[in-house]
């Protein structure tokens, strides 16, 4: 990725966490799960609150129970700069998702649910020998439903001397409420805005009211870096093909409301899949002349901390062989 305007960025953003800090992001857990288990069942950690009774055994709109299933646990070394650093990032897929994307690049793990049972103990010690050959940040990919054990896990992590700043990437249809739960354990937040039209969030993400509870979540963790407890907002945009306006106005949405308080970054890594396959829309990649207007338009706006992707960025993912 190269950076939108070439800015310098704060070694603030991701340095490693001191012994103070690790001490207390410990008390901050152990003070927020018995809300966050509260929440667990019946269900109201993200904005569906389907109030699926979790610790029975019934299952959510992430179609998760209360066990924690994993996908991977893997080094990655193509995540924006601060994230990934030299040495990548340890991003934990966790399986499932409480969006419906019928483009989801990831659909395998969030929409088929692929993965495995863990218990937080294995988590843990998949994290801390993953660290131990050396890593840049931990990223939690779509925790949202499973955010009690992530940080039972964590919090081991925490207690051995993990000492990497934490990314929380999703798909930026969350919870204020939780977000705010979260106050002080959060290094670096990591949200998609996806789209500020409604009927387009309601026929492709399943959810109508998408764009206003992105606002939301987007400006609670504003918040949070504002109060000097969080570091940085990263704000994710995966143009569509057809969606040129839309793009457009989610940009203008997010410059209106956060301006430079956030980095944004652009992405260019669409393809059909799942099933976008042979659709009469999005069944084709962007065109360069599509993405180049979206670059544009996000720099003419006055973004200048983020990154964009290449146009010639390769995409896929394997639904195999994720553990």
């Amino acid at each position: 990725m190269e950076a939108l305007r070439q800015q310098p960025l704060s070694d603030s953003i991701d340095r490693k966490l001191t012994d103070h800090e690790i001490g207390q992001r410990i008390k901050r857990i152990d003070a927020l799960l018995p809300e966050l288990r509260r929440r667990l069942s019946p269900c109201t950690l993200c904005p569906r609150h389907c109030g699926a009774k979790r610790t029975e055994h019934e299952t959510g709109e992430c179609g998760l129970d209360d066990n924690l299933r994993i996908a991977s646990v893997a080094n990655h070394k193509g995540e924006e700069p601060p994230i990934s650093g030299n040495t990548g990032a340890i991003n934990v897929f966790f399986s499932g998702c409480n969006l419906h994307c019928i483009h989801c690049q990831n659909w395998p793990i969030s929409q088929m649910r692929v993965g495995k049972v863990f218990t937080v103990e294995q988590l843990a010690k998949k994290i801390m020998s993953k660290s131990a050959r050396g890593a840049h940040s931990l990223g939690w990919v779509t925790p949202t439903p499973q955010i009690v054990p992530a940080l039972e896990a964590y919090r081991i992590c925490l207690a051995s001397g993990l000492n990497l700043p934490l990314v929380f990437n999703c798909g930026g249809y969350e919870d204020i409420g939780v977000i705010r739960l979260l106050t002080g354990i959060i290094d670096i937040w990591l949200p998609d805005a996806k789209t500020s039209d409604e009927s387009r969030a309601a026929s492709i993400q399943s959810v109508k009211d998408y764009p206003e509870r992105n606002t939301e979540a987007i400006s609670a963790m504003v918040e949070q870096v504002d109060a000097g407890n969080a570091r940085a907002v990263i704000v994710r945009h995966l143009p569509l093909p057809d969606g040129l306006n839309d793009s457009m106005e989610t940009l203008k949405r997010l410059w209106s409301r956060f301006g430079n308080a956030i980095h944004i970054s652009l992405m260019m890594q669409y393809f059909p899949t799942y099933q976008t396959e042979g659709d009469a829309v999005l069944g084709r990649r962007l065109k360069e002349e599509e993405y180049t207007m979206i670059v544009d338009l996000t720099s003419n706006l006055g973004f200048e901390k983020g990154w964009v992707q290449d146009y010639d960025t390769e995409t896929g993912i394997s639904p195999h062989g994720l553990l």
